[in-house]
């Protein structure tokens, strides 16, 4: 079910994507990767490395500062080793987000008519519907996520770019109420193109 709804949302966006032109709401398709970690689960690094995948849907309040939403595909984790992986040694945690984002623009591009670069900051809902996780209880983590964001991206044409963005969990992934002091919480790096419609 939850797959449904990202993909009508996804596909919602890009349909609505041709009618938005002429106006302040602009759409994004996205596509890139996470390499993520989880603090308190004894593996180190941002070595979990996943697909992040979805859209964007912004609105320009003024000449530099768009309000954005996004409805993405998410996998997260931690891992021993960027590659090759045995299956203990990982954690992998498929999510559904939905950022919302404010993003101060700037180096407009006048013959393009773009902003070249942008700065982003919000805060992400994310909902856990899929658990990989050798050694732990999956019932123990939490279905629902809430983080924090900051971000970067820079334009090379009207349509194409790159973004960064670092993500953090507000609150602990995984509670065991048998060891009151056992908990994880979850951040990572995010590199990704984007095609704006």
């Amino acid at each position: 079910m939850t797959k449904k709804v990202f993909f009508v949302g996804l596909l919602a966006i890009i349909m609505l994507s041709q009618d938005l032109r002429a106006q302040r709401f602009k759409a994004t398709a996205l596509a890139g990767i996470n390499l993520s970690q989880i603090d308190g689960d004894n593996l180190y690094g941002f070595n979990k490395m996943g697909v992040t995948a979805g859209g964007r849907l912004s609105y320009a309040n003024s000449n530099s500062l768009d309000l954005a939403i996004e409805m993405l595909y998410s996998q997260r984790g931690s891992a021993v080793k960027l590659f090759k992986n045995n299956p203990g040694d990982k954690i992998s945690l498929n999510y559904l987000e939905l950022p919302l984002i404010v993003s101060l623009r700037d180096w407009y591009v006048q013959s393009g008519d773009y902003h070249k670069v942008r700065v982003d900051g919000g805060f992400s809902y994310g909902y856990l519907f899929g658990t990989d996780a050798s050694g732990f209880n999956e019932a123990y983590f939490r279905k629902h996520d809430v983080s924090w964001l900051l971000g970067a991206g820079m334009r090379f044409t009207k349509f194409w770019g790159l973004s960064l963005r670092y993500t953090s969990s507000l609150y602990t992934m995984y509670k065991d109420p048998s060891a009151p002091t056992s908990s994880l919480k979850g951040y990572f790096i995010t590199l990704r193109s984007e095609f704006n419609f």
